[in-house]
C-alpha cells in the first residue's frame, strides 16, 4: 500500500495540537460516564437511559471548519481529529471522544468486481454537491448479465498493511493519542450493489422477468461475500468492534455482549462482531417479494454475526413480521421519518433490541423559523412509542440549516427536555 506520508511541518505541527485538545477532551469524566452509558444502552440493560447524538451530512461548508492539511494521509488524520473535537464543543450530545485515533482493517471487497461510475452535480463555486447519478452497466439483465463478474476482495492477511498506516500515524502523534486499529460493522447491502450497476426501475422489472437469474445473481454474491468472511477470518483480519467502532447508521459498538480485545483464546470470527445491512432501495417491493429475492440471501451474511444494525430510510415496521422477526442476532434497528414509530416499538418491546429513532428532518431543514413547540412534540410522540425500549436518538438526515447551524445544539437540547419531560424507561 503506497501512502504519501510527506507531510509539511505546518501540518505535524497542525496534527499534533488537534490530538492535544482531543486527548484533554477524552480525559473529562464524563466520558467514562458516556461510554458505560453506550454499554448499557447497547446491552438493552434494564433502566437504561436514552442518548442522544447529532449528525450533519448536507454540504459541509454550512457548519464544519474548512480543512488546513493537503496532503491526503494527514487530511485523513486532521478530519478524523478536527470532527470529534468539533462535534463535542459545538453540538454537545452525548457523543464520547475516545482517547486515541483509529485506523480501519485494509480489507475490502467489489462486487461483481464492478465499480460504478457517476456525474455530479456541482455548486456554483465549482465544490462538488450532494446529487449525482450513477451511469449504469445494466440496462436488460438477461442481455447484459456479462457486466456481472465474480467479486474481487483484498484481505490484510496479518495486519501487515494496516499496521504499516497504524505506523505512520504513531510516528507524527503516538506520544500524544494512541492509534488503534479498527474493524467497522461488516456491511451487506446487496440491493444498494444493484442500484449502482442498474436502474431502480430495472431492478424492479428484472425481478419479474428474469426471476431465475436475478436469484442466480444474489446466489453468486452472496456466496462471494460467504468467500470473503472464510478468508479475512483465515487471514486474522478481522478484530473485535464492541468498543468506540464505528457501526452504520451514525452509531456506536459498546457492548459487554460480544468479546472485547484479548478476551479469546482462539482467532476472531465475523460471529464475535457487529454487522450491518439496509434496504431502502427496495420500499417499492412487496415484502414477500424482498423476502424471497434479498432477506433469505441476506440472512445468511447477517446470521454469521454476532449483533446486527439494520436499516436506513426504509420503514423496517412493514418487515417485521416476515422477515426482521426470524433474525437470531438483531440487536438495533433504525427507525425512520418514514417508519410507523408506534407499531415498531409494539413490535419490538420486551425484547433487546434497541429503538434507533432517525427523527423528523424537517423540522430542522425546511421552516425558515425553528419551530421549538412542533420539535419538542415530535420528541414526546418518538418516547411514548419507545417506552419500554432501549431509546437511541440519532439525527443523521438533517442537510440543511438554513444559515442557522445552531438549530443543531438546540435540537440536542431539546432532545434532552423531552427526554427528562416524559421518558419513563
Amino acid at each position: 500500500m503506497d501512502i504519501d506520508i510527506n507531510i509539511t511541518q505546518k501540518e505535524r505541527s497542525l496534527l499534533r495540537e488537534l490530538a492535544k485538545r482531543q486527548a484533554e477532551i477524552a480525559a473529562l469524566p464524563v466520558m467514562a460516564e458516556r461510554e458505560k452509558l453506550w454499554y448499557d444502552l447497547n446491552d438493552a440493560k434494564p433502566g437504561a437511559r436514552p442518548l442522544v447524538t447529532m449528525e450533519f451530512h448536507g454540504l459541509a461548508r454550512d457548519v464544519y471548519p474548512p480543512p488546513a492539511c493537503e496532503n491526503a494521509f494527514a487530511r485523513a488524520i486532521e478530519s478524523q481529529m478536527a470532527m470529534q473535537i468539533f462535534k463535542h464543543d459545538f453540538y454537545r450530545d452525548d457523543r464520547v471522544i475516545p482517547p486515541f485515533i483509529m485506523v480501519a482493517i485494509q480489507n475490502g471487497i467489489t462486487p461483481f468486481d464492478y465499480t460504478a461510475d457517476s456525474d455530479r452535480v456541482y455548486e456554483a463555486d465549482g465544490s462538488a454537491g450532494l446529487g449525482y447519478m450513477y451511469k449504469h452497466a445494466v440496462h436488460d439483465l438477461e442481455s447484459d448479465a456479462g457486466v456481472f463478474k465474480p467479486s474481487t476482495f483484498t484481505v490484510d492477511a496479518g495486519l501487515v498493511k494496516t499496521n504499516r498506516l497504524k505506523a505512520a500515524c504513531e510516528e507524527i502523534l503516538g506520544d500524544i493519542l494512541p492509534v488503534r486499529i479498527e474493524f467497522p460493522a461488516f456491511l451487506y447491502c446487496p440491493a444498494n450493489v444493484f442500484i449502482r450497476m442498474m436502474s431502480m426501475e430495472t431492478m424492479f422489472c428484472s425481478i419479474p422477468d428474469y426471476p431465475e437469474l436475478f436469484h442466480k445473481l444474489m446466489r453468486r454474491l452472496t456466496d462471494d461475500y460467504h468467500a470473503f468472511i472464510d478468508a479475512i477470518e483465515a487471514g486474522g483480519a478481522v478484530i473485535p468492534n464492541n468498543d468506540a467502532s464505528h457501526v452504520p447508521m451514525d452509531t456506536y459498538g459498546y457492548t459487554r455482549d460480544l468479546p472485547g480485545a484479548g478476551e479469546l483464546d482462539r482467532p476472531v470470527r465475523l460471529s464475535d462482531v457487529w454487522g450491518y445491512s439496509n434496504f431502502q432501495e427496495t420500499v417499492g417491493m412487496s415484502v414477500p417479494m424482498f423476502d424471497e429475492f434479498f432477506f433469505t440471501y441476506t440472512k445468511e451474511i447477517l446470521d454469521r454475526c454476532g449483533l446486527v444494525s439494520y436499516g436506513c430510510c426504509e420503514p423496517v415496521h412493514a418487515l417485521w413480521d416476515q422477515c426482521l422477526s426470524r433474525m437470531k442476532n438483531l440487536r438495533k434497528v433504525s427507525v425512520s421519518a418514514w417508519c410507523d414509530e408506534d407499531a415498531l416499538g409494539d413490535m419490538i418491546r420486551g425484547r433487546k433490541i434497541v429503538f434507533q429513532r432517525k427523527p423528523f428532518p424537517n423540522l430542522i431543514s425546511v421552516d425558515s423559523v425553528f419551530d421549538e413547540g412542533a420539535f419538542l412534540e415530535h420528541m414526546k410522540h418518538t418516547i411514548n412509542a419507545a417506552r419500554g425500549c432501549p431509546l437511541e436518538v440519532t439525527f443523521r438526515d438533517v442537510t440543511s440549516v438554513r444559515g442557522e447551524p445552531q438549530r443543531l445544539t438546540r435540537a440536542v437540547e431539546l432532545t434532552r427536555e423531552a427526554f427528562a419531560r416524559w421518558w419513563q424507561g
